[in-house]
């Protein structure tokens, strides 16, 4: 993560910042939940599940591996994406803490 004054930041918050943005988009939000019912996937695994392109679904995963939510590997043509129990229990003490709940949203279509 660039940072114009990286000195003024400790790891700790650093570390918060990238976990912050990892999941600030309900794609990478589906992608733990999915490895939370798989824990061993491939980015072909989740380009079929997700509907999304290879590229698409390699910047989010590269958000997510680089806030440490996520395990990748390489295979000779593929990622395999696993997440371990550690991160798992990590995810689910951020629901507890943010105590998330289904917001009504609106689509800008809706409100013409």
């Amino acid at each position: 993560m660039p940072t114009s004054k990286p000195l003024d930041y400790t790891p700790k918050q650093i570390s918060i910042s990238l976990t912050g943005r990892a999941l600030s988009h309900p794609c990478r939000v589906k992608m733990i939940e999915l490895l939370i019912k798989y824990p061993k996937l491939t980015n072909k695994d989740l380009t079929e599940m997700l509907h999304l392109s290879k590229s698409s679904v390699h910047i989010h995963l590269k958000k997510l591996w680089d806030a440490g939510l996520i395990d990748v590997s390489y295979s000779p043509h593929s990622l395999c994406i696993e997440i371990t129990q550690e991160q798992i229990l990590n995810y689910k003490k951020m629901e507890t803490l943010f105590n998330f709940k289904t917001k009504k949203t609106y689509h800008l279509s809706h409100l013409e």
